[in-house]
């Protein structure tokens, strides 16, 4: 993972291979099994106007919750300023920064990727192993946030990082939106939701 870091810009390229190679299992699992309901949701079970309703709930909380953690920034714009410069602005000059692909990535690669391993997999993994759904939403958002905020975080940055409060808030917000993703799932098992308000959701960020 690292030598990828040093090559990309941040964790693109990562985000790319990862989901074209869960794309390419789920093609080869529905042509081998001959299914399609692959994640075996129960939301095929709601009718029509019910899956509309639970769908525009959760695109409305979704949206609602991106546009809280923009505030946050207000809480003191020098210490968000350092927290950006040493968590996302430190270019690598890596062979991809195309902005072109940064989209792609945002709206496809890391909806996919994310959506399925923090989700699908470990969302069924830990549900399987415990009987308390609302943990199994805490751990799928708290790996959620781990993972994005390692994404960054290296032996250079690290102790400038740790000591911003700004680090920590978004820490804090990226666990949030994982257990609001886990709540989705929990409530769906339609992992296809999950990674469309997954999209949504960075969608609002990149037209912001």
């Amino acid at each position: 993972m690292n030598l990828i870091y040093k090559i990309t810009d941040n964790n693109v390229l990562l985000d790319l291979i990862l989901a074209l190679l869960i794309i390419i299992f789920i093609v080869i699992y529905i042509r081998v099994k001959k299914q399609a309901d692959l994640f075996n949701s129960n939301f095929g079970n709601f009718s029509f106007f019910k899956k509309y309703m639970i769908i525009l709930f959760f695109v409305s909380l979704g949206l609602l919750l991106q546009f809280i953690s923009f505030l946050y920034y207000i809480i003191s714009p020098h210490n968000f300023d350092i927290f950006i410069n040493y968590a996302f602005t430190n270019g690598t000059g890596g062979v991809i920064e195309s902005n072109i692909f940064k989209v792609v990535d945002s709206l496809v690669f890391a909806p996919i990727f994310e959506e399925t391993i923090f989700r699908f997999i470990l969302m069924n993994f830990l549900r399987s192993r415990f009987n308390s759904v609302n943990y199994c939403i805490f751990i799928s958002g708290f790996y959620f946030g781990i993972f994005h905020v390692l994404s960054f975080i290296n032996a250079t940055n690290f102790w400038v990082l740790i000591t911003n409060y700004m680090f920590w808030i978004y820490f804090i917000i990226k666990i949030v939106f994982g257990c609001y993703f886990a709540f989705s799932y929990s409530k769906t098992g339609n992992i296809y939701i999950n990674i469309f308000l997954h999209a949504l959701t960075n969608l609002v960020v990149l037209l912001t």
